[in-house]
């Protein structure tokens, strides 16, 4: 019998460095990122996106090889029926209901067995293709972290990454003019920590683990040991030299920051211009609202300009 594959998949909030973390961990030997493969059935296969290494998702040869291996021929409408499937049911807001199911017994919710068998099979498909002992997995919503103790055969590990919630607020309202507030963005942020708190408690002990964006970008290499280690890859070297450069190669991730086509070696860098940028008001405002999560993750209330 096959061993289940070994998924860490990375929950967090938008902007808090999940792209270059997991690229960094795909460098390291048998660990496999597969970028934000929730989005492969919506954005990627459907052409909306092109993959890490460049090429159309149609025409790149792995990801080509992952659905024969897990799906065979796709018949016409396949790639739109899942995407809806995952639509209907691996929801944020489905996350607290996701988290009451319990594995084989989803007969009241046959949407939801439907996309379970979808997404065994996808990962099953990568791990075999790619030959990974850890699949990475950067989707970062709560509501496919939840999904994954519901798989057959799939060994899952979460890995919740935080950022200082008043520069996750500054970098998307920067971002456009059209951007959310930074109000509306740090409710976001305390409601996807919240959330991902009863993920992590469900999933049970050892199988989670928290890494503070600002620890990872000021030492890398420590910080990707600790993460490997995690999920059993004792004997994996740091892909990480010089203290904060990754020689990034080619990567064939779904969706994701645009960091995700860096190739070459690169320097991770802490970003602190929203220290000086952030208006009084807006940091007040944030620090107010992500007040009661603050501690728990190391964050100080007040924060030098």
């Amino acid at each position: 019998m096959a061993e289940p594959v070994k998924v860490l998949f990375i929950m967090g909030h938008g902007s808090s460095g999940t792209t270059i973390l997991g690229n960094t961990l795909g460098e390291a030997d048998g660990v496999f990122h597969a970028g934000e493969l929730r989005t492969i059935w919506a954005e990627g296969l459907a052409g909306k996106q092109t993959c890490g290494c460049g090429l159309p998702f149609a025409t790149c040869p792995l990801w080509s090889a992952v659905i024969r291996e897990g799906f065979g021929e796709l018949l016409p409408g396949d790639v739109a029926r899942f995407a809806r499937l995952h639509r209907w049911t691996i929801r944020v807001r489905n996350t607290a209901r996701i988290l009451r199911q319990r594995p084989g017994h989803l007969a009241e919710w046959p949407a939801l067995q439907d996309y379970v068998d979808v997404a065994t099979r996808l990962y099953r498909a990568v791990g075999t293709v790619t030959g990974a002992r850890v699949v990475v997995d950067s989707s970062k919503r709560t509501g496919d972290a939840g999904l994954l103790r519901l798989l057959p055969d799939v060994d899952p590990y979460v890995l919740h990454v935080v950022r200082d919630p008043r520069a996750v607020a500054y970098s998307w309202s920067s971002r456009s003019a059209d951007a959310p507030s930074q109000l509306a963005t740090a409710g976001e942020w305390l409601a996807f920590s919240g959330i991902g708190e009863a993920v992590k408690w469900r999933l049970g002990p050892g199988r989670s683990l928290v890494v503070r964006h600002e620890d990872f970008v000021q030492a890398p290499g420590p910080a990707v040991e600790r993460i490997l280690r995690f999920v059993g890859e004792t004997t994996t070297a740091t892909p990480v030299r010089d203290e904060r450069t990754v020689d990034f190669g080619e990567n064939h991730t779904v969706s994701g920051h645009w960091s995700r086509f860096n190739r070459g070696p690169t320097d991770i860098r802490l970003a602190t211009d929203w220290r000086s940028k952030q208006r009084p008001a807006d940091r007040r405002l944030v620090t107010a609202v992500t007040l009661p999560l603050l501690p728990r993750y190391g964050y100080p209330i007040r924060v030098p300009a």
